[in-house]
């Protein structure tokens, strides 16, 4: 080897040492992701060669535990984007379009069974499921893994799926460590903490699983510190209502239809939570050639199931007014509230029977402000007095504002924090809570805003010498009397935001601003001017031009 070369072969040494280091700390800084994820790949890369094998088993396995219990998985929630991390494993096919990923991934949950929808089943949702049930779907994929072609669409999203799956067990599993510690548990996302047995007769609390009575100094209980859903301890495990918060911070919004009814048909004679089967049994169901069978059908099809167990008896039908959807005894206990469609739309506080998950669901929307009333129906501001009356005074309070955000003693003072209680009564003047609606009808809000308002008045127009300063002199009437915005009779111009007083405004003749009166007259006579120096520029230009 010649001299020349060794430079380069020193160099060369010297890349190969880098990139090794790098390689080596970066191994260091991920190694326990890679590790955890290598772990649950690794037992399907070492037994490619067993494939066919344990692929026949696993269909076998998967043909017993079929049912009708299992629910079709939702796209929406399940789509897997093409260019995820694993993608890039296989670069030498070409990418799969969005349509095709999401159908695959739609076709994996429907073979393990997966759903993200918000009151499924806890062996539906990926949220929802015990550690035991976690562990059987991450064996699952791996056989489906063993099952597929290498470098195709469908085996990257099975690995994409087992690395959800995997990640999902090592946060139950770590989470079950805490709750060990802490006595919280947590299942279909409520936090259930110890239920303290309550202090008389009197305040009874039933189980919202099995309805049942729960006797404090007997049982042991656990209520949700997001939505007080209750429960005893027994029926912990069984919990299939998904808390109602995780539907209030995902989608925040109301059913603006009155009752959108359905009918028994459309739910397969089901209850809408629990899948137990409700019908009026005595109107529906009749006995024939042995057989119960629906009356409903001319040809005697039998279509509810027969015979029934006790697991599946038949249950009276309630309907819930919020979503139209009719419940059984358990999970809908004619717990009456005021529905937001019939406010907004009737201006009916009249309470009416929901089921439990509504419920919970209507008292933690309460008090959120997502009806904006000028857009979902205008002419309730004619139709109710009051509601008119709270808007004014919220448009007041908000160019009230504008004085109080400039004075320094008001924000020593935090005079605004007395709109603490309703923090958007700050932000704007046409979003309402339902609550909003509802101490406008019984008369609590006018009073809260009237005193905020009066403070408010009272800062800027008595107390502090600079927000007086801001105030404007009615140039009609020239009276010493300070005007504010907010104050009654009088009116703002909508050009120069003068303020006038309202009887000399609709005195003058052509009822307009004599300031913007004045600003045009000034502007007037300014293009005047204007257009005469350029017209007697152009004159002497010409003269000058012609006589040279």
């Amino acid at each position: 080897m010649s001299e020349e070369d060794e430079p380069s072969l020193m160099s060369i040494s010297s890349v190969v040492s880098g990139v090794t280091d790098v390689a080596t700390s970066v191994s260091i800084g991920v190694g326990g992701v890679v590790h955890s994820v290598a772990a649950g790949v690794g037992d399907v890369v070492q037994n490619m060669s067993a494939g066919g094998e344990g692929g026949a088993s696993w269909e076998e396995e998967e043909e017993e535990e079929e049912g009708p219990g299992v629910m079709p998985a939702t796209p929406r929630n399940t789509s897997l984007s093409p260019t995820s991390s694993m993608d890039l494993l296989h670069t030498d096919q070409s990418p799969s379009t969005d349509s095709e990923v999401a159908a695959e991934v739609t076709a994996i949950n429907t073979e393990l069974g997966l759903s993200e929808h918000h009151f499924c089943k806890p062996e539906e949702s990926i949220e929802g499921m015990s550690v035991e049930r976690l562990e059987e779907s991450v064996e699952k994929c791996k056989s489906l893994i063993l099952q597929c072609d290498e470098a195709t669409s469908r085996r990257r999203a099975l690995v994409h799926k087992l690395i959800q799956l995997r990640l999902r067990l090592q946060d139950v599993q770590e989470l079950a460590e805490v709750v060990v510690s802490s006595g919280v548990l947590t299942h279909m996302s409520h936090h259930l903490q110890p239920l303290k047995p309550p202090l008389t007769r009197a305040s009874k609390q039933y189980c919202d699983k099995c309805a049942q009575i729960i006797w404090g100094v007997i049982h042991v209980s656990y209520v949700c510190s997001l939505c007080e859903y209750r429960c005893h301890g027994r029926c912990v495990d069984g919990i299939i209502r998904r808390c109602a918060s995780v539907r209030v911070n995902d989608d925040p919004s109301y059913i603006l239809r009155i009752c959108p009814e359905v009918g028994l048909s459309a739910q397969n004679y089901k209850c809408a939570e629990c899948k137990r089967l409700i019908t009026n049994k005595h109107t529906v169901i009749a006995m024939r050639r042995g057989r119960l069978r629906c009356k409903a059908h001319p040809t005697g099809v039998f279509c509810l199931g027969d015979p029934f167990t006790k697991e599946s008896a038949w249950s009276e039908p309630r309907r819930c007014d919020y979503t139209g959807l009719y419940f059984c005894p358990a999970c809908h206990w004619n717990s009456r509230v005021v529905l937001p469609a019939r406010v907004v739309h009737n201006w009916d506080f009249e309470e009416r029977t929901v089921s439990r998950q509504a419920k919970q669901f209507l008292v933690l929307m309460s008090g959120r402000p997502i009806l904006h009333l000028q857009d979902i129906n205008p002419h309730l501001f004619k139709f109710v007095e009051e509601l008119n009356t709270v808007k004014k005074l919220r448009e007041d309070l908000l160019v009230m504002k504008q004085y109080l955000g400039t004075c320094r003693s008001a924000q020593e003072a935090r005079m605004l924090r007395q709109l603490e209680e309703r923090q958007h009564f700050v932000d704007n003047a046409h979003m309402f809570s339902l609550q909003d609606l509802i101490d406008v009808n019984t008369g609590t809000l006018m009073d809260y805003l009237n005193r905020v308002h009066a403070s408010f008045a009272n800062h800027i127009k008595n107390e502090c010498l600079t927000c007086q300063g801001k105030g404007f002199i009615c140039e009609i009437c020239d009276m010493s009397e300070i005007l504010f915005p907010f104050d009654g009779g009088v009116v703002v111009c909508g050009e120069c935001c003068t303020v006038l007083h309202h009887r000399c405004f609709t005195s003058r003749a052509a009822s307009q601003c004599p300031r913007c009166l004045r600003q045009h007259t000034r502007r007037r006579h300014d293009d005047d001017e204007g257009g005469a120096e350029e017209k007697g520029g152009g004159g002497v230009g010409v003269s000058a031009g012609f006589l040279s």
